[in-house]
């Protein structure tokens, strides 16, 4: 059985809402251009074949280039919160195995670790980012505008007292220092698809492209299909007009909606992999 979180359950109904609004508006607008040609009589050329052929070119490459786009960015979101999981994990499991007990128990490089992720999760969700609101850091006085980069200082920062103190020698810190560097490069790289949007411009021409789309399609299929149209239109309308409100979710994948990644539970894997190797003394997200 299916389950569906409150916020899946929105975008689908939100989805769904909009498109039925934009199919019933394309029937109506097909519906009115059958009845003006009856009417009126009017005599609508039949340019069938060759504006099809045109049409199915041209609006097949803007929106396969628009879906491959807007899932590339998913798809690679979905890969840096992998390489997340897999660094804390990793790093966790080598602080417990290379930093002895009685430095690494005090340290709460735990609580910074697996904060990293739920930090970086606010982050991107344009949410309120605080160091409060990351468990384990409740009662914290600092306020740094940068949460995650705030975090990764601290544990890089920590790896260098050990090395300085003589707790750990170079070949520790060789070992380390890629998972610690993984952490800020999975955040730039997550940054980097939230601020660089896909190019309005483009946006604008598929767009305009489905208007006209939409506004031509029935005058040009009326002649071929006659009443009929309505019911191919509409079919060949769900599917256009469904791409494009998909691909404007996609595109985005930090969100709440059901198409977006879900960080909260990729939050908590990361928590669970850190915990098995090291001390936690927050809360569970």
């Amino acid at each position: 059985m299916i389950h569906w979180s409150p916020f899946e359950v929105v975008t689908v109904w939100a989805i769904g809402r909009r498109l039925a609004l934009l199919l019933a508006a394309v029937a109506a607008y097909t519906v009115a251009t059958w009845w003006l040609i009856r009417w009126l009589d009017l005599q609508v050329p039949d340019w069938g074949s060759a504006v099809e052929v045109i049409n199915t070119v041209i609006l097949g490459l803007l929106m396969g280039f628009r879906n491959r786009a807007a899932y590339d960015r998913w798809w690679e979101a979905r890969g840096l919160w992998g390489q997340l999981t897999n660094d804390s994990r990793n790093l966790a499991a080598k602080l417990a195995a290379y930093v002895p007990a009685k430095v690494l128990d005090p340290s709460r490089v735990g609580d910074m670790l697996a904060g990293f992720a739920v930090a970086l999760k606010d982050h991107l969700r344009g949410e309120r980012s605080r160091l409060q609101n990351v468990p384990g850091f409740e009662s914290e006085k600092e306020d740094p505008p940068h949460v995650p980069l705030y975090l990764s200082r601290k544990l890089f920062s920590l790896v260098a007292g050990w090395k300085r103190a003589g707790d750990i020698d170079d070949v520790t810190v060789w070992i380390l220092d890629p998972h610690l560097r993984g952490l800020l490069d999975v955040c730039g790289g997550c940054e980097r698809i939230r601020n660089t949007p896909l190019s309005p411009s483009y946006k604008a021409l598929l767009r305009t492209g489905l208007v006209v789309n939409v506004l031509a399609g029935p005058w040009l299929a009326m002649s071929a299909f006659g009443p009929w149209s309505v019911l191919f239109f509409e079919l060949a309308c769900f599917f256009l007009l469904g791409v494009e409100l998909i691909d404007s979710l996609v595109e985005e994948p930090f969100g709440h909606e059901r198409d977006d990644l879900d960080l909260d539970r990729y939050c908590g894997t990361i928590r669970d992999g850190v915990a098995a190797s090291l001390p936690l003394l927050g809360e569970v997200v």
